[in-house]
């Protein structure tokens, strides 16, 4: 039987999947690509010794823990994630990208009288101007043809691109630059067994960019021939050498990040990236009271859960909580 220790890592990565928070977005994928090593640990300061518990004289060993994981998703960092070869320091990647609907009424004016039938294509509000640039709206047309309009909206030039214009199917929402609202999302479900000391879980390929939030989700298998069928986390072992069993049946996202609050997860071409998750199932447990568990139907089990016969019903959702408490991104 396994010692209890720091168990951690939740994650089987298998399929990345590009998506914003209205659509994919085809740009995404054109973004500088970098591996990242998804790694699970078990790692423990105290292996192969029995966990004492704070708060009770009692002794716990673990010998199998499963969850089930429905989705994972990474967050972009606001501004990060350029496409292209940007490296995301030019005045043009700063500049805000316009709809239809977002242009001034004396440009739509413009446009109404002087090329009522050269479509729009895109639009751009420039974030500075200077004595060579001095114009503050720049507009695309589907002919090609681009009109640059200072301040107070008179034109500044006009100019015709050979190659064109081409509409964007998303109504022109495809933009060049991350934000909070972009995500790439991986479907599960994904089901582990968190036993071993530390495990590769997956090596995928993903954007260059910051990410300033993890969240996973789980929920419940809906594999019948699973352990986990109808639970979202399952724990076995003994306690003070009585065998018990939790499992929960919650559905929720976790958000993980580093203890460091200021600090991202950046995905760089050069470096080797790796991300561990970290599930401290000894905090989580000493944070609880195991003492009060018992056995009232005495069937040899003590089982903790939200609709178990041995009254540990309030015990399970104390220990759910703990749970969600001391999950964390560790930084390798």
């Amino acid at each position: 039987m396994k010692i209890l220790k720091p168990l951690a890592g939740l994650f089987v990565l298998v399929f990345l999947i590009s998506c914003s928070s209205e659509d994919s977005n085809t740009d995404q994928q054109m973004l500088p690509k970098s591996n990242l090593e998804i790694k699970a640990t078990t790692a423990s300061s105290t292996a192969n010794k029995t966990t004492s518990f704070a708060k009770t004289a009692v002794d716990v060993q673990v010998a199998e823990f499963l969850i089930n994981i429905k989705n994972i998703e990474l967050e972009f960092a606001e501004g990060f994630g350029v496409s292209d070869d940007s490296d995301g320091s030019s005045s043009e990647n700063d500049d805000e990208k316009l709809n239809f609907d977002e242009l001034p009424a004396e440009i739509l004016a413009y446009l109404e009288e002087n090329h009522p039938a050269d479509a729009f294509c895109q639009g751009e509000l420039e974030e500075e101007t200077d004595d060579d640039d001095p114009y503050t709206y720049e507009i695309e047309l589907q002919s090609g043809t681009e009109i640059y309009f200072r301040a107070d909206f008179s034109v500044y030039a006009t100019e015709t691109d050979d190659e064109g214009c081409e509409i964007d199917d998303d109504e022109n929402t495809n933009d060049d630059r991350y934000d909070s609202e972009d995500e790439f999302e991986l479907e599960g479900p994904f089901e582990l067994n968190l036993n071993s000391e530390v495990t590769t879980v997956v090596e995928v390929e993903i954007p260059v960019g910051e990410y300033d939030e993890l969240e996973f989700e789980m929920d419940r298998s809906e594999n019948p021939m699973s352990d986990l069928y109808q639970k979202s986390i399952l724990i076995r072992g003994t306690i003070s050498g009585t065998a018990f069993e939790f499992f929960h049946t919650f559905s929720e996202e976790f958000e993980v990040d580093y203890e460091d609050a200021g600090q991202n997860l950046v995905i760089t071409e050069e470096n080797n990236n790796t991300v561990i998750f970290e599930f401290d199932l000894v905090s989580a447990l000493n944070s609880v009271d195991l003492s009060v568990a018992t056995d009232a139907n005495g069937n040899g089990t003590i089982e903790i859960s939200p609709e178990d016969n041995d009254g540990n019903n309030e015990l399970a959702n104390r220990i759910k909580e703990a749970i969600k408490d001391y999950t964390d991104l560790l930084d390798d």
